[in-house]
């Protein structure tokens, strides 16, 4: 009888010792896909931030070369041709009178201001050069020129901790702000502010035009370009917040979450 026990408690024993087994391996084989799983999703999310950076970089270069096309048409090309025009006029009409050629002056002074601002924007890397404060504050001085809004700009002189791929995101979402605010706000005044004084980056850009449903508009097929902003904001490690209403302008702020991004 006491070799039965004997043999039934070692059973019961090894039993217990197989199951204790079975869980652990049951345990890691669990952890071990929920890790695979977190590793994928995480490598999904790098390559997306890849593939969306990529992306930004041709709009960006388009853009520019965008910008110079329609400002060397419009612009340049409507100065040189009012230069033209009145050099003759001057020749046929006045010949001996030198000082009617002085309007010329003014012309050329425009020429040279747009020539100085598409200039610094045609170099391959300009916004690696010269950096993501001076890459907007030249965006704003070509905003003013098109004299659609008053565009106030208020930046801090520091370096802004933001590394190479998100200061060129910020760059480009900062275009489509300003796209959309062209196209859509009908505003008289533009604020845009950076700040990064002993708190996370942050990006405000606000008008005072004529605000949208925010609800409405995302659940429609015109929000593409807010879509975008928000999910660029977020695979650059930012966070995006739309204030806005219908007749009381919008407000977008875009700042560093607590997520350490590339």
């Amino acid at each position: 009888m006491l070799e039965k026990d004997i043999v039934f408690a070692i059973t019961i024993v090894t039993l217990l010792i197989l199951l204790l087994i079975a869980i652990i391996f049951i345990v890691f084989i669990v952890s071990g896909r929920k890790t695979a799983q977190q590793r994928t999703e995480l490598a999904e999310t790098k390559l997306a931030f890849e593939k969306e950076l990529r992306q930004v970089e041709i709009e960006v270069s388009e853009q520019v070369m965008g910008h110079f096309a329609q400002e060397l048409h419009d612009n340049i090309g409507q100065l040189l041709t009012a230069m033209h025009i009145h050099l003759e006029n001057q020749k046929m009409d006045h010949p001996a009178r030198a000082k009617e050629y002085a309007p010329l002056e003014i012309y050329l002074d425009e020429v040279r201001q747009q020539l100085r601002l598409l200039s610094r924007t045609l170099n391959n890397d300009y916004l690696g050069n010269i950096g993501l404060l001076s890459a907007i504050a030249l965006e704003v001085e070509r905003l003013n020129t098109l004299k659609r809004h008053k565009t106030h700009y208020d930046a801090p002189n520091v370096p802004l901790g933001l590394s190479k791929n998100q200061e060129l995101m910020v760059f480009r979402i900062f275009q489509e702000l300003t796209q959309n605010i062209l196209r859509h706000a009908k505003a008289q005044n533009v604020w845009i502010k950076i700040q990064n004084n002993k708190m996370p980056f942050e990006l405000i850009v606000k008008d005072d035009g004529q605000g949208f449903d925010l609800t409405l508009v995302l659940e429609s097929n015109k929000a593409s370009g807010i879509r975008n902003i928000m999910k660029r904001s977020k695979l650059a490690g930012f966070t995006c917040e739309i204030k806005t209403a219908l007749g009381e302008g919008t407000e977008y702020i875009i700042k560093t979450n607590n997520r350490n991004d590339s």
